[in-house]
């Protein structure tokens, strides 16, 4: 095993997998073509390039204040558009902030929301804003101004995931209730109800594929609007799709696995061992690669083909 060191105190193991150790916790992941960008709970952004594995530091958002002193800001969510980075992360007294990060710039938008789970970019000056009291917001970013909301059902949002070309939104709620959004018509276009009985942790959209995980111990999978689980047998907080549909990802953190699932049938097909990382993110980087990551320091990075 090839060990190589890098000046910003990360390390690379290379053979069928490797990983990133940072000096600080993972607290958000985004994936862009062929760059991932990392979120900190110190309130750094990095980008990793996934051709050349070489990391670079952005920024680092300004520290906050309590009633009692100066801190980091947690990074909560991160999206990517036309080299324009979106932040949420911590603010002071517990609110929340938005960033615009652009041309090596870092500028703060002003937005008075607080109880923002997640952002997406839209288009170059639209953002989707998601809060935990089950509402979406559309704000004009070059305007300052909200567009339009939607209030959904009383329960907690758990997740939300846009597809690929951004016109619909899939939720997760605290209730099991999945609901699929359309964006252009500003209205729910289909309810599903019989997969789960509890909170939703994770969901994902792909080739119109609705994939989710809950505490019920349960995977769904939507497909042609018909409904699947395939039943667990602990908690599952991660969960993801391989870019083409085919393969379903899932953390085992019980049994200290990521799981490999076959979407059409459900069945396992492989696993891979966890490295003791409490996985709670998920991301491909294609059909075969893919990226665990939870709250530690550690990026693992994987390949299906270690066991196909």
């Amino acid at each position: 095993m090839v060990r190589i060191f890098f000046i910003l105190t990360f390390l690379v193991f290379y053979s069928f997998s490797y990983e990133i150790k940072l000096n600080s916790n993972v607290s958000s992941l985004k994936k862009d073509k062929n760059f991932l960008y990392i979120g900190t709970d110190q309130g750094e952004v990095f980008s990793f390039n996934l051709k050349n594995n070489e990391l670079k530091k952005l920024f680092i958002l300004p520290k906050i204040k309590s009633y009692y002193d100066e801190s980091f800001s947690q990074i909560y969510d991160i999206d990517f558009l036309e080299n324009s980075l979106l932040i949420l992360s911590e603010g002071s007294f517990g609110e929340k902030d938005l960033f615009i990060y652009k041309n090596n710039q870092l500028k703060k938008q002003e937005i008075r929301l607080n109880d923002i789970r997640k952002v997406f970019f839209i288009d170059k000056y639209t953002i989707l804003i998601a809060s935990i009291s089950s509402e979406i917001y559309l704000f004009d970013r070059k305007n300052s101004i909200l567009l339009k909301k939607f209030k959904f059902s009383q329960s907690a949002l758990g997740n939300l995931q846009l597809n690929e070309d951004k016109t619909l939104l899939v939720l997760g709620f605290e209730s099991g209730e999945i609901e699929l959004f359309d964006l252009l018509k500003w209205k729910i276009i289909h309810q599903y109800k019989q997969i789960h009985k509890d909170n939703i942790y994770q969901v994902d959209f792909k080739k119109n594929i609705i994939l989710s995980c809950s505490t019920d111990r349960r995977i769904g999978v939507i497909k042609n609007n018909k409904e699947n689980f395939s039943q667990q047998n602990f908690l599952i907080y991660a969960c993801s799709l391989s870019p083409d549909g085919k393969f379903i990802l899932f953390s085992d953190n019980n049994d200290n696995k990521t799981k490999v699932l076959d979407t059409d049938t459900l069945k396992q097909l492989t696993f891979f061992d966890n490295e003791n990382l409490s996985v709670e993110n998920i991301i491909f980087i294609d059909n075969k690669n893919f990226i665990l990551s939870g709250f530690s320091n550690i990026l693992l990075f994987r390949s299906l083909n270690e066991s196909f």
